[in-house]
């Protein structure tokens, strides 16, 4: 089926998790040309959060993101979160990511209220999602999801307009298969999961 008019919606730290569990890493820009050749892609939103103070690779692959890959790309600061251990009285933090998941089911509804598209590409399978996924589609909007294997529950599965396309299958056309350039990664990055005090 045509897609008509696209957008896709990358959750950026479900993807990084993802990477991490795999052993594995995308290539955004094979990634971005996979997904094209289904249909031309008109505009990709990219959320994601960053430390304070942005890593030296965070800022450089998001500004690869909307220099070169016209990305729009909107970026959270990492909130914080203590932790105390009842055992042995170590402390230590991690960072938690804050206002992420709002602000992509928010951008998704307000272009879908317009509408802005006829098909969203939602990267990335929460399942915070499901009533979002499922508003877009009673408007007469179709959504395609894809994510890891074993994140998507069986009702974001139902809720899909197609089949999920597993980014674990897509391995051979979608890895990073060479050294990231330090002055334009093109890989999906992330953030430290946890630092100890």
């Amino acid at each position: 089926m045509p897609r008509g008019k696209t957008i896709v919606f990358i959750d950026n730290s479900n993807i990084f998790y993802g990477q991490r569990n795999v052993g594995w890493r995308i290539d955004i820009k094979k990634f971005h040309d996979y997904l094209e050749q289904n249909g031309e892609i008109w505009q990709t939103f990219l959320f994601a959060s960053v430390t304070e103070p942005p890593r030296y690779e965070q800022t450089n692959f998001y500004s690869f993101l909307k220099n070169e890959m016209r990305y729009e790309v909107e970026l959270f600061k990492l909130g914080r979160k203590s932790h105390n251990c009842r055992g042995c009285g170590r402390t230590w933090w991690s960072y938690v990511e804050k206002g992420v998941d709002v602000a992509l089911a928010t951008k998704l509804m307000m272009l879908a209220s317009k509408p802005a598209f006829e098909t969203a590409i939602l990267v990335g399978a929460d399942s915070d999602f499901l009533n979002t996924v499922e508003t877009v589609k009673s408007m007469g909007l179709r959504v395609e999801i894809y994510a890891w294997r074993g994140t998507v529950s069986e009702e974001m599965e139902a809720a899909s307009s197609t089949k999920v396309y597993y980014l674990d299958d897509l391995r051979e056309k979608i890895e990073l298969t060479t050294e990231p350039d330090l002055e334009a990664e093109r890989l999906i990055s992330g953030e430290d999961e946890e630092s100890e005090t």
